[in-house]
């Protein structure tokens, strides 16, 4: 059974709703189709709707998804194909009328690899998002680069209990199988940062990273946190690093040999949102190496022209992409996390903007998705400079899309993205590999999903 089949039966066991809606005087067949990055966890939630009286009185109402790209799924949406579509890119021409974004949900793209012959062989890579960048656009060619090789060395972070600078001063003290970290503003720091997050974040060698504290300072902080052995603890206070402290001389990173490999990249050979958002955190980020705007389409953003030596192969669909990582050595992609996941393949831990190696999660997402702002129009702008010690840089919002005009099969589209954006998604979506929508982000998806059907 597939990681998808094997968990929308989960689902399907375990939902609940938040309002009972009447019965539909017939029974209707609603099938939409985009983006492969959501399919996952559309899989999840039309089998829940599906499946759930009372939200689908009756059960009389069935939802479908086809996982085929965001461009076709705008394009389907467009033209009438599909009732309902799915996308993590905006039009940019061919828009229908009465058109409305929806946010339904995060994620993290994964830069998913395959290295076999590396020492220590189950060690996880880590990435700066410059070597990001630089393998993409075909810079860094071999697995044994330079580059790569100085972000996979381990370190030694010596004990520090205390870290003081701009005004901030953070503690940490050990005592018995739990640590405690004690934050503390001068006056004038806690006026000059009133508006930042002080953020601590855990990196465990061989481990996630974790989140410790996320959240703005208004008087001392206490936050008491279990002990892990070679753990160190990154501290931020919006964009400025506070330092590091360790409760015990740690190793930071695994010293990882890599062997003298050519690097295959796989990208997208249909039109992704998935390739939109991860082409536009590389142009954003980098933009002396990534100099084209973004795009749907690999090869219209990628900087010259694709390689044709072999070097760069294309597959469709975040499933493509996953599997053709998992069957070939050597190669290296982009894909949200539950496709990698469901095929055992590795995910990089991928530096963020404050320096810190960080890998792909809901709740490492999460935390970047803070950090985004969202238009009038349900469109969420993410913030690349975004220095969040806690959060993965690489990230994507899939918004339904939908119509303001009335209609039977809108009326069920609606009921279906309630149910997904409010109860499904907060339910299963981190079990998943997604990242639930919260905050602005979710306020905004609310109002935006008032508006279908006719406000009805």
């Amino acid at each position: 059974m597939t990681f998808r089949r094997k968990i929308s039966v989960v689902a399907a066991l375990a939902i609940a709703t938040t309002a009972a809606v009447s019965t539909q005087a017939n029974a209707a067949a609603v099938g939409g189709g985009g983006a492969s990055f959501m399919a996952n966890m559309m899989d999840i939630c039309a089998s829940g709707f599906n499946k759930n009286e009372l939200v689908n009185p009756g059960k009389a109402d069935t939802i479908t998804y086809a996982s085929v790209g965001s461009s076709s799924g705008k394009t389907g949406f467009a033209n009438g194909t599909y009732k309902f579509g799915g996308s993590e890119s905006a039009y940019t021409s061919g828009a229908p009328a009465n058109l409305v974004y929806v946010p339904l949900i995060g994620g993290s793209i994964a830069i998913g690899y395959r290295v076999d012959g590396m020492s220590p062989a189950n060690a996880q890579v880590r990435l700066t998002s410059e070597t990001v960048a630089k393998i993409f656009a075909g810079q860094i060619t071999k697995w044994n680069d330079p580059a790569i090789v100085a972000s996979n060395k381990a370190s030694t972070v010596k004990k520090k209990l205390t870290a003081t600078k701009l005004g901030v001063t953070v503690t940490a003290k050990k005592v018995a199988a739990n640590v405690t970290f004690t934050v503390k503003m001068t006056a004038a720091a806690k006026t000059k940062y009133k508006n930042a997050k002080v953020t601590i974040s855990a990196a465990t060698l061989g481990g996630a990273t974790k989140s410790i504290i996320n959240s703005r300072y208004t008087k001392p902080m206490t936050k008491t946190t279990s002990y892990v052995a070679n753990t160190t603890y990154q501290v931020n206070v919006g964009k400025n690093p506070i330092g590091v402290l360790a409760v015990a001389t740690v190793t930071d990173g695994v010293t990882i040999t890599m062997p003298d490999l050519a690097i295959r990249v796989v990208h997208r050979s249909d039109g992704s949102g998935t390739t939109n958002n991860f082409i536009n955190f590389l142009n954003k980020s980098f933009p002396t190496i990534w100099t084209k705007a973004t795009s749907d389409t690999f090869s219209t953003g990628f900087p010259g022209t694709v390689p044709t030596d072999g070097s760069f192969q294309s597959a469709k669909g975040n499933e493509g992409l996953a599997s053709y990582v998992r069957d070939n050595n050597g190669s290296i992609t982009y894909a949200e996390l539950s496709f990698l996941e469901e095929r055992s393949v590795k995910a990089a831990a991928v530096s963020n903007p404050s320096g810190t190696y960080v890998s792909p999660s809901p709740s490492t997402s999460a935390s970047w998705l803070e950090g985004a702002e969202v238009s009038a129009e349900g469109l969420v702008t993410q913030n690349y400079a975004y220095t969040a010690s806690d959060a993965y840089p690489i990230n994507a919002v899939s918004y339904g899309l939908a119509s303001s005009a009335a209609s039977a099969d809108m009326s069920i589209s609606k009921r279906f993205f309630s149910y997904f954006l409010n109860t499904c998604a907060p339910k299963s979506a981190p079990g998943a590999g997604y990242t639930p929508l919260v905050g602005k982000i979710l306020e905004k998806a609310v109002s935006q999903l008032a508006k279908l059907n006719g406000g009805a």
